[in-house]
């Protein structure tokens, strides 16, 4: 079973900056990949797991930002054994507007090729 098969949402290569302020903290990273189920920031300072964090971040195909609250649901360190690896934190959406989703789906239908191929998995 791969990855993809877990997945819940089409998940497609995003890459935009990101901002993500807590009341403890300033997050800066670049958004790596996005579903309407959350998205991943490539990030070297990630937030704690369970942590909930208010982000923002425009899609290149929209005028007007996406705001939501987010859940770290895992996160990984830098590994110089796979530099190619990003460390970063896996993010879910806790609060995604109906209008943000129907964003992400126009952004993963027609603007972005799959984030994982079908014959990768073969």
């Amino acid at each position: 079973m791969s990855v993809q098969d877990l997945r819940d949402n089409p998940r497609v290569n995003l890459k935009v900056e990101i901002g993500i302020n807590t009341e403890t903290n300033f997050y800066t990273g670049f958004a790596m990949n996005v579903s309407t189920g959350g998205l991943f920031v490539a990030t070297h300072v990630p937030a704690p797991v369970g942590e909930q964090i208010p982000l923002s971040f425009i899609l290149p195909n929209a005028d007007t930002p996406i705001e939501t609250v987010a859940e770290v649901r895992w996160s990984r360190e830098y590994n110089p054994l796979y530099p190619e690896t990003h460390p970063g934190m896996g993010l879910k959406f806790l609060s995604l507007r109906e209008e943000d989703a129907l964003k992400i789906n126009e952004y993963i239908q027609h603007v972005r090729e799959p984030y994982f191929h079908p014959e990768e998995d073969e």
